[in-house]
């Protein structure tokens, strides 16, 4: 197989469903058999996990790791590397071990050492989620802020904001050497522009001309327009988008501009920062519900020296006073004076300048559509975005071009944001304030994945804010060490958003400067009214068919689904049903007269294949799907890559082999299951006839309501096959959207097998005795079925919305079904061990 037919599957170092890292580090340690100790690393971002796969395998890989929570991506092979990554870790260990060994001997040290140890026991006592860590600040007059009533006598009159000038000074000379490189792609464009319209001006020229000299004919006058016509077209397509396609033009939800009324003290203390460090002014305020503080400022704000701030209320809401400042800083350090401003504004906006075109081009926009409709130029539009498509190879290359000749400019702006951070609270602070910066960006894409998973359910959070502060103040001990250690992993300097790596942390280190920053003070009080501020942006972020629900709904784990978990994993060892038990004995007479123990010591030997028949379910249901998928498409005369769906040829009488082979095995390998599970089953009913008649009375009546949910069976299998399939078709759908007749089928199919689901739950007297129907959706079940929408962003929405909805209708059943389940297998359990038989002993390693 060629080199570039090979892929690795890489951990981002996260979890779906904002499922803990103790339990998939559990689950991965038993999916690959190793120690939980070694199962840690793939928690690590960065972290290869398998290598030199081919495109199935590593699907099948990233699937089965989606499925026990662990996100995952396929890149392709030899992109990242385990050595390097641990060499970078064993780097940051080091300098983690010579700061412990460092004892501070100055008086400075000794009396910063002593502030901060006051600032970090007042920053102990607890506080309500919508306050940050640190103390709250009363409010600021037009002078200084006052100090709050804890702090020493001797420190109540300091003002907020030190006295001292400046560490940082612009580097002319390295700032000029990196003026020109920024300059080549704009130049690129604005040259482009030029020879457009100078080759259009002259060749229009040449008809008056002709007409001054007698010499106008029908040829030179169809040249002279129609070639002034295709250079207008260039123009139109490829030089004016990067100068004239607004920012606005991509949807950003929740950003509003903050309101007189809601400010109360911000912007006062803003202007004083601005005058203490001579930092650009903040002449406007947008605020958002996510955590991303940064400004995206026009050239004329960056000759000014006046720019518009994004605050994200997230940050507010989750740090600390002194690191949400410290953000604030570095987002204004960026553009600090006017020779360095342009620098990033070259460097920065340029990138962000391509990125808006390839958007727009993805998504069929053109100078003449940006926000409204065409109107009588709705056909040259068209022609434009269908061109548009061609284009979106050139406009990376030209990205990536840009990104090599201002590499080393966008480094040293890093450097000097971070610098500027530092100059707020200092290079001491900075390693716990970039371990702090990084947990919150971790637990905003916890909450935005949590979020957008909602959405296609029609629900929203209740206050974004608030959802990433409790879910920064919840991450457990081992993510949080995951995290510290991904900071190995060099950071994108063209990404604002990025927490500083360990490299950025030494930089800063080694300059030794002292914080500006006086004392403590907490940002939530610089509103007028900051919960309920969170609150409306976060409304504004949601949809406005979405429901606003508590955030505890979306974020919290039902408590008894955790304990029911802990209570199949005993009872099955680990490996419980992939649906539903099935609720029948054994086929052979010889199984169903074994007795309890009988069934018990059977069961602990079928423990090993039990585990290889489920992961060899598993794989095989998904390549079953793909080669279905593979041979759907060829019979719609759709062109494919064989290999891409687990296809040897484009035949579709080999792919029609290939399916029906699969079907053969998957049904082989749940037989094989079946059996394995009705002797649990045989286990759970000889120990119900064993119980006390009362009690023997109460369990047959949870196994009748458990019965019920056999009539879900068949709707969980599809429903499961349907989401495998628009997963499928999400990775790979085509740009022009070949495949959409097969797709909007299977849209239709997943609708019908969702109403199916729901009239069959409203049906069952018993289910709907247990909260099953208003434990599930209703908005989910009442939306019309959307069709396939022409554009491949839009569609792509549309079908990663309806595999969300049958995965969370999926989720919400097996999950009461677990609960029942685990109700009466604890009680089981209970009587096995009052029989005193022996256990079904947990494997450690297999």
């Amino acid at each position: 197989m060629a080199g570039q037919d090979l892929y690795q599957v890489v951990s981002t170092g996260r979890t779906l469903h904002a499922k803990e890292a103790g339990a998939v580090t559990r689950d991965i340690a038993k999916l690959f058999s190793v120690p939980e100790a070694q199962a840690r690393r793939l928690l690590l971002k960065g972290w290869v996990i398998k290598d030199s796969l081919a495109s199935s395998q590593a699907l099948e890989y990233r699937a089965k790791l989606h499925k026990i929570g662990l996100r995952a991506e396929v890149c392709p092979a030899g992109k990242f590397d385990n050595q390097q990554l641990i060499a970078k870790i064993k780097v940051a260990q080091r300098r983690k071990a010579n700061a412990a060994e460092k004892i501070p001997t100055s008086t400075a040290s000794r009396d910063a050492s002593k502030a901060g140890t006051a600032r970090e026991q007042e920053v102990e006592k607890p506080l309500s989620v919508s306050n940050t860590k640190g103390s709250v600040a009363p409010p600021l007059d037009s002078e200084k802020i006052k100090p709050q009533a804890t702090e020493p006598e001797a420190n109540e009159k300091r003002p907020l904001f030190g006295n001292r000038k400046a560490q940082l000074a612009t580097m002319g000379w390295r700032v000029l050497f990196g003026l020109l490189p920024a300059l080549t792609v704009p130049t690129i464009f604005i040259g482009l522009a030029a020879l457009c319209l100078y080759a259009a001006g002259a060749l229009l020229w040449q008809t008056p001309l002709a007409v001054w000299q007698g010499e106008l004919t029908g040829g030179t006058l169809l040249i002279s327009l129609g070639g002034a016509a295709v250079f207008i077209f260039l123009l139109l397509l490829v030089a004016l988008p990067y100068f004239c396609f607004p920012r606005e033009m991509r949807p950003r939800p929740g950003e509003v501009p903050l309101k007189q009324a809601d400010n109360k003290d911000l912007l006062p203390l803003l202007e004083q920062l601005s005058s203490a460090t001579k930092l650009p002014r903040v002449q406007g305020l947008i605020v958002s519900p996510d955590a991303r503080i940064y400004c995206e400022p026009r050239f004329s704000e960056v000759m000014r020296q006046q720019l518009r701030l994004n605050l994200g209320l997230a940050s507010v809401a989750s740090l600390s006073g002194r690191d949400t400042l410290a953000l604030v800083a570095r987002s204004l350090g960026l553009y600090q004076g006017k020779l360095n401003g342009l620098l990033a504004w070259l460097v920065l906006d340029g990138v962000r300048r391509l990125e808006l075109m390839q958007w727009a081009l993805e998504n069929d926009r053109s100078v003449l559509y940006r926000s409204g409709e065409p109107g009588p130029l709705k056909s040259l539009h068209q022609l434009l975005a269908t061109c548009g498509h061609f284009l979106l190879p050139l406009i990376e290359r030209l990205e990536n071009l840009h990104r090599i000749v201002t590499r080393g400019s966008a480094r040293y702006l890093e450097c000097r944001a971070d610098l500027w951070a530092a100059d707020l609270i200092g290079s001491g602070a900075f390693a716990e304030f970039a371990g702090s910066w990084h947990r919150l960006v971790h637990a905003d894409l916890m909450v935005a994945e949590t979020a957008r998973e909602a959405s296609a359910v029609g629900q929203c959070f209740e206050n974004i804010p608030a959802a990433v502060a409790w879910t920064l103040n919840n991450l457990d001990e081992e993510t949080s060490n995951t995290i510290e250690l991904a900071m190995a992993q060099a950071s994108d300097p063209w990404d604002v958003f990025e927490a500083a790596d360990l490299q950025r942390i030494e930089v800063v280190q080694k300059r030794n400067i002292s914080g500006r920053l006086q004392r403590e003070l907490g940002c939530t009080e610089l509103f007028a009214d900051f919960p309920k501020l969170a609150s409306e942006v976060s409304g504004e972020a949601g949809a406005s068919d979405c429901q606003v629900v508590e955030n505890r709904r979306l974020l919290c784990a039902s408590r008894e689904a955790e304990e029911a978990l802990q209570i199949l994993d005993v009872y099955f060892n680990r490996l419980p049903p992939l649906n539903l038990l099935p609720l029948c004995r054994p086929a052979t007479q010889e199984m169903q007269a074994m007795d309890l123990q009988a069934s018990i010591n059977w069961l602990r030997s079928k423990l090993i294949e039990l585990r290889e028949l489920r992961e060899q379910r598993e794989s095989t249901r998904q390549l079953m799907v793909s080669v279905q998928l593979g041979a759907a498409l060829i019979r719609a005369k759709v062109r494919i890559e064989p290999q891409e769906y687990s296809l040897n040829s484009a035949s579709l009488a080999a792919a029609q082999e290939a399916s029906a082979l699969k079907r053969s095995e998957l049904e082989e390998i749940e037989r094989q299951l079946q059996k394995i599970y009705s002797v649990f089953y045989q286990r759970l009913c000889l120990a119900l006839v064993a119980m006390p008649a009362r009690e023997r009375q109460q369990a047959r009546g949870m196994l009748s309501q458990l019965a019920a949910y056999d009539a879900l069976a068949t709707h969980l299998e599809r429903l499961a096959g349907y989401s495998t399939s628009l997963s499928v078709f999400s990775r790979r759908l085509s740009p022009g959207l070949a495949e959409r007749e097969l797709v909007q089928k299977y849209l239709a199919l997943s609708a019908r097998e969702l109403d199916a689901t729901f009239a069959t739950v409203e049906s069952s007297e018993l289910l709907k005795a247990q909260g099953l129907d208003s434990a599930l959706c209703i908005k989910a079940k009442r939306e019309p079925l959307q069709q396939l929408p022409q554009r491949h962003q839009e569609a792509l929405a549309v079908v990663h919305t309806m595999e969300s909805r049958c995965n969370y209708v999926s989720t919400v059943i097996l999950e009461r079904y677990q609960i029942q389940l685990a109700a009466l297998l604890q009680r089981c359990l209970h009587r096995e061990g009052q029989l005193e038989v022996n256990p079904l002993r947990l494997l450690q390693a297999v």
